[in-house]
């Protein structure tokens, strides 16, 4: 009697033909389908052929404030100081601190989920931009108690362990668990 066995992957994109016996082992044919992710975010440094901006080839500098509807922006500009060009994607990651390399005072700031990472490419000189939103109202209004002077914003640039900082004089929440600041992905335009 004649066998025949068929094996289904759980991968639909795997197929293996059916074979059967006859009076010796009949053989078996497999037949596999590659398939490529779509989209993935892109590598900053296969993508480009240029490597990432390290905090080290970076200035920071906060530009002038700008304020709408109970909340102060600032915008964050990272300036390649190196002599070759780099890259960056994504958010920074932003907290007020009492002074250069102390503690943080309060809750970092979110991300603004309205913004979309893009690959942003500095040659010596450029410089990128983020915007940093700061809410008067939540630390006028849900920070009572808990206000106090702050000085210093950290500052770390996109997949970066060490920060920038940079002076910044106003009022902060030191309340860990209230959020009163969102950032922006780090982007080329103004």
């Amino acid at each position: 009697m004649l066998a025949a066995t068929c094996l289904v992957p759980v991968a639909a994109f795997l197929v293996t033909a059916c074979g059967s016996s006859g009076t010796g082992a009949a053989p078996t044919r497999t037949i596999t389908v590659t398939v490529t992710p779509s989209s993935p975010a892109p590598s900053t440094s296969a993508s480009s052929g240029t490597s990432q901006c390290a905090t080290a080839d970076l200035r920071l500098t906060v530009g002038r404030s700008n304020g709408a509807a109970g909340t102060v922006y600032y915008p964050l500009d990272f300036t390649n100081t190196s002599s070759s060009a780099c890259t960056m994607y994504g958010y920074p990651g932003v907290a007020f601190v009492s002074s250069p390399g102390g503690n943080q005072v309060g809750a970092p700031a979110g991300r603004e989920s309205s913004t979309v990472p893009a690959l942003v490419t500095l040659v010596p000189g450029a410089t990128a931009h983020a915007t940093l939103a700061v809410s008067d109202v939540l630390i006028s209004n849900n920070c009572m108690g808990h206000q106090v002077q702050v000085n210093w914003l950290q500052v770390y640039p996109p997949d970066q362990s060490s920060a920038l900082f940079a002076q910044l004089s106003r009022q902060g929440c030191a309340e860990q668990s209230l959020v009163t600041m969102h950032v922006n992905t780090v982007s080329s335009g103004p």
